[in-house]
């Protein structure tokens, strides 16, 4: 990272304050707004330098704040942007201004009477909602400065990191998802008890030529590069699609894997992206270590979301992880 900060968090989920060469505001808020077109509901956490004077704008942008500094966060099934703190403020320390995007029918923050299991195997809704979020970054009176949405950063936690990679080009085949969720190398894919969980309908041709348009849509020019974190769906993602992805590519994968096998998912990604670069998170980590700390009993699908194995710790890989995302931002010159 380009400089050191300190932050003091006043409260979970509200704001924190950063402490660097110069005192600037470290803020998070969130927006809702209603995609007509798919008439669907989409939550959206900012997090961003504010500025110390009030301003017209929902959100009062600092005054430094360039506008191509855009980045966009797709979380995992079931998730929220109100686990990705960790990733959210450190990218707005460094001048990122930072929406994360809550899926509805896979967010709990919609309410738990909200969440559809089915949800999951409509994954074009996802890039859809991301597609809309950008657009909306030009809505009158949300900034008090305009941003520019043509030049975005996408990032994105398992089946958000399919997601940001969608965002580029990659789609799914049904069939070789199903084989691969058949065969003895999905023994320990916890990915494929997402299908199960579904209740997956048949699909008749027609249905399957509607998929695949609706796949057609999810790539979306204004993605300049993506950062997938231990991405889902590597197992049913086409090799040809992946070929085709030629944006730069940043993929973080936990080796030691107890959810999605590193080889068929995060690896899998990066041996058929031509610009990707592949970064191997060892020391035990598993694919929960890229959601912000927690000390809930919760698990899911049998692995612990908020307690990890012995001896690892989930903020000092998160800050390995930060260095190699901001390397890979300098690297390519974003913003």
């Amino acid at each position: 990272m380009k400089s050191k900060f300190v932050l003091l968090c006043t409260m979970l989920f509200t704001s924190c304050t950063l402490f660097a060469n110069e005192p600037a505001a470290l803020q998070s808020k969130e927006v809702d707004f209603f995609n007509q077109q798919n008439n669907r509901p989409v939550k959206i956490k900012f997090w961003y330098q504010g500025d110390t004077k009030p301003c017209d704008a929902k959100i009062c942008l600092s005054a430094s704040q360039s506008p191509k500094r855009v980045a966009v966060i797709s979380h995992g099934a079931f998730g929220s942007p109100r686990e990705m703190n960790w990733l959210g403020y450190a990218l707005a320390a460094q001048g990122w201004v930072v929406a994360g995007v809550a899926h509805y029918g896979e967010s709990w923050v919609y309410g738990a009477e909200k969440i559809d299991p089915s949800s999951v195997m409509r994954f074009w809704q996802r890039p859809q909602d991301i597609s809309f979020a950008i657009s909306s970054l030009s809505s009158e009176g949300l900034f008090n400065i305009e941003l520019e949405n043509k030049q975005v950063l996408m990032l994105g936690h398992s089946s958000g990191g399919f997601t940001s990679l969608a965002m580029a080009g990659a789609t799914l085949d049904l069939a070789q998802s199903k084989n691969y969720c058949l065969s003895d190398k999905a023994k320990h894919d916890k990915g494929c008890d997402y299908g199960k969980q579904a209740q997956k309908p048949t699909y008749s041709k027609k249905m399957l030529h509607n998929i695949d348009n609706l796949q057609r849509q999810m790539h979306d020019e204004r993605i300049a590069a993506v950062v997938a974190l231990d991405p889902a769906l590597g197992h049913a993602a086409k090799q040809k699609s992946l070929a085709e992805v030629k944006i730069p590519t940043l993929i973080v994968g936990s080796v030691e894997n107890d959810f999605l096998p590193y080889e068929f998912h995060a690896k899998y990604y990066a041996e058929h992206i031509e610009r990707a670069t592949l970064v191997g998170i060892e020391q035990g980590a598993g694919h929960f270590i890229y959601l912000d700390e927690c000390k809930r009993a919760t698990k899911v699908k049998g692995v612990a979301l908020c307690i990890d194995r012995p001896g690892v710790e989930r903020k000092v890989i998160q800050q390995q992880i930060l260095k190699q995302i901001f390397t890979f931002i300098n690297r390519q010159s974003l913003s």
